[in-house]
């Protein structure tokens, strides 16, 4: 990576007005962690996009990166301007990833009745999105609709093969669980929390699911 990281200085040297190397540069800071390095860049690149009036995916792409980084710095604000403008893209190609992206930065703002306007179109968009049905459910949650958290939980299990044992959708059992508890369905509620012990029991969600099953004992 540090290699990788020397040759696009390099070419930034040959050529500042590069923006796929801006960009690339950019996406490996966010990988590295390195948030404020990763904001001057992917908002460079950004601004070399739209002044080149090169539209189409790679614009939509830097946006939605751009505005995960806002996320991570806590400029939910300014993140959810950016992921909107990418996700209303007509040129995106995987316009449900931003429009997910901008579900989560509304629900950090506690905008629970937007996160779910913005959940609602990332799965109309992408039906197997598995993450986008668990944001929703999360705001449901917080607005205390439990039956409708719990059917949006159902489709972030089963939407896509894959959902149900992604250590990613392990939150989704969790909260499965504190639901269908909260409903009185408690045998249900305990598979689900068994099954999101049994996905990573030292994760944070895992603990807190056998917080929860000790207590019900």
């Amino acid at each position: 990576m540090a290699s990788a990281i020397e040759h696009l200085h390099f070419a930034l040297e040959l050529n500042p007005r590069n923006a796929e190397a801006h960009l690339l540069l950019g996406f490996i800071q966010m990988e590295r962690r390195d948030y404020g390095k990763a904001e001057d860049e992917l908002r460079t690149a950004i601004k070399l996009l739209e002044k080149q009036k090169r539209g189409g995916s790679a614009l939509a792409e830097a946006r939605n990166i751009y505005g995960l980084c806002l996320m991570e710095l806590a400029r939910y604000e300014e993140a959810a301007t950016v992921l909107r403008q990418s996700a209303t893209d007509e040129l995106n190609t995987a316009p449900h990833l931003a429009w997910g992206n901008l579900a989560l930065a509304q629900l950090e703002m506690r905008e629970y009745q937007e996160t779910l306007k913005s959940t609602m179109e990332a799965v109309r968009t992408q039906p197997r999105f598995c993450v986008g049905y668990y944001t929703m459910a999360r705001a449901f949650w917080h607005l205390q609709q439990l039956q409708d958290a719990e059917r949006a939980l159902d489709s972030a299990i089963n939407a896509d093969p894959s959902c149900a044992s992604s250590i990613q959708l392990q939150g989704a059992w969790r909260l499965r669980g504190e639901v269908r508890a909260r409903l009185g369905h408690r045998q249900d509620a305990i598979a689900d929390l068994e099954q999101c012990v049994e996905l990573d029991p030292y994760s944070n969600d895992g603990h807190m699911c056998q917080s929860i099953l000790e207590e019900s004992r």
